[in-house]
């Protein structure tokens, strides 16, 4: 089945911030496996994929498909003359049987893991040394996009806070792309707990070049970040500026609840003042 991309990301009337982020993914990945297929389509090469907090494949409220669904669109257009391994990664046994089901048209692509983020990442890590690439030069994608912050819960359970740190080092070619609830930051670092910052949590990952994008909808406000070692441009029609520009400086201003009058929000066009 080869769905177009743009009947999952085509929903601009709406303001959700599902619709919202799914698109955005959407449009990273795409960039993400342009580059990839541009350099290596055609030569044997694999393109590997790690999705945490993966869930059911869809999200009901907001009546979009879910990240597992929007790669393998993306894929199915854009990794031309590449091979397919993606790994989806979820604690909850229901919402991986409905994913299972919606990944029908690609299962022989997928794998999907009743695992903790932090084990299932390992496991990924493994599966891509067994298979005889070198680790830094396997090419693909990782997402961690927890809901929350970047933090582990009194159970041990949340993103893959220790072995992603690992697992960029090991493989810098594979991209990162986080999605961090900023306004759950805030409210634990007023609390006292002991979080990253959003750059200490960007600068840890080892990834030369982040894009970085700033969505606010209702009370929450997002950080959506893709990391790369591969310079790109700033992707302006969807939001995406360089970490280190002048704009991107300004939204980690903003993400860090730091204040900065006059700021220009480039997401939703008005001034916003956290």
């Amino acid at each position: 089945m080869r769905v177009p991309l743009e009947a999952l990301t085509g929903h601009g009337q709406s303001l959700d911030a599902t619709i919202d982020k799914e698109r955005c993914l959407g449009a990273a990945l795409a960039i993400s496996m342009k580059i990839a297929a541009a350099k290596f389509g055609g030569r044997g090469y694999a393109y590997w994929h790690f999705d945490a907090n993966a869930g059911s494949g869809h999200n009901d409220v907001a009546d979009v498909p879910g990240s597992p669904v929007v790669f393998h669109v993306a894929a199915d257009q854009h990794l031309n003359g590449m091979r397919r391994h993606a790994f989806f990664c979820d604690l909850n046994s229901d919402a991986l049987l409905h994913l299972e089901s919606r990944l029908a048209p690609w299962r022989a692509l997928s794998r999907l893991h009743l695992y903790d983020n932090e084990r299932c990442l390992d496991i990924f890590a493994e599966c891509i040394r067994q298979s005889g690439e070198q680790p830094r030069y396997a090419l693909g994608s990782v997402i961690v996009d927890p809901n929350g912050y970047w933090y582990r819960n009194k159970d041990g359970h949340g993103p893959p806070t220790k072995s992603l740190i690992r697992f960029a080092q090991e493989f810098p070619r594979i991209d990162i792309v986080l999605n961090l609830n900023a306004r759950t930051f805030r409210l634990q670092r007023a609390q006292g707990h002991p979080v990253l910052s959003p750059r200490d949590v960007l600068g840890r990952l080892n990834k030369s070049n982040w894009l970085i994008r700033r969505t606010c909808y209702g009370g929450d406000d997002w950080l959506l970040a893709v990391g790369r070692n591969v310079k790109t441009g700033d992707h302006r029609r969807i939001g995406f500026h360089k970490l280190e520009s002048a704009e991107g400086h300004a939204i980690m201003t903003m993400i860090e609840g730091r204040r900065q009058r006059g700021m220009f929000d480039a997401d939703r066009g008005e001034e916003q003042r956290p």
